[in-house]
């Protein structure tokens, strides 16, 4: 995201308008992360456009690394402040960007656009969280997405997606559809399993008839 689109973002944290974010755990990433870890410990584990969520705590906790990018820092001072880490801030100047790090160093966020980061700069990983990232994107902005984010990805990973399906006509997001059509498309070439498909009472809100919320796990073939 150039800065013109992250500025829609900036607007929402100052006002506060940030319906996107859960004060509960994920209910779809405790209950699917025996599968996507494989109950593996000490992962390096990614959480693109994490904001402040409470996520990265609960991984950190499961005693893996984690390392979040996210474009608007005050949601990063929030994120630290919520944790109540003892943490170090320093710029990053090949990535025009800034890095939030415990001293332990195994709960990192970097302040930074991610469409621009880059491996040799915030490393490869074991496995991705995406939560509310790929459906925020813009339709035109998927594929760099995609681009950046297997650069990132270890050889062995393992990748947990959650995304909305609905008519793509249907409301403008985001969150953007990402119906499972759409997700084989753009990981063509990888496993994409379809571990469920909820049309719980939570996404009464939205207003979209037959709307569901998809978990997908990834990995490479």
């Amino acid at each position: 995201m150039g800065d013109t689109r992250l500025s829609m973002w900036q607007e929402r944290w100052d006002t506060n308008t940030i319906r996107w974010h859960k004060n509960d755990y994920n209910e779809n990433l405790v209950k699917f992360w025996p599968v996507v870890s494989g109950g593996k410990s000490n992962l390096r584990i990614l959480l693109p456009l994490c904001g402040k969520s409470v996520d990265l705590g609960w991984l950190y906790r499961q005693g893996h690394t984690v390392v979040g990018v996210e474009g608007v820092r005050q949601a990063v001072d929030q994120l630290f402040c919520q944790e109540k880490l003892e943490y170090n801030v320093r710029k990053v100047e090949d990535q025009d960007g800034w890095v939030y790090e415990s001293v332990d160093k195994r709960f990192t966020v970097y302040v930074a656009d991610f469409l621009k980061v880059k491996s040799n700069i915030i490393g490869t990983f074991d496995a991705v969280f995406d939560r509310g990232s790929l459906e925020a994107m813009k339709y035109e902005d998927r594929d760099e997405y995609i681009s950046v984010m297997k650069t990132l990805l270890k050889e062995d990973f393992s990748y947990h997606l959650s995304g909305f399906d609905y008519p793509r006509e249907a409301r403008e997001g985001p969150p953007r559809p990402l119906s499972l059509d759409v997700v084989k498309s753009l990981f063509e070439g990888y496993n994409v399993n379809l571990l469920e498909s909820d049309t719980g009472d939570d996404l009464a809100s939205f207003q979209v008839p037959g709307m569901k919320l998809n978990t997908y796990h990834i990995t490479r073939k």
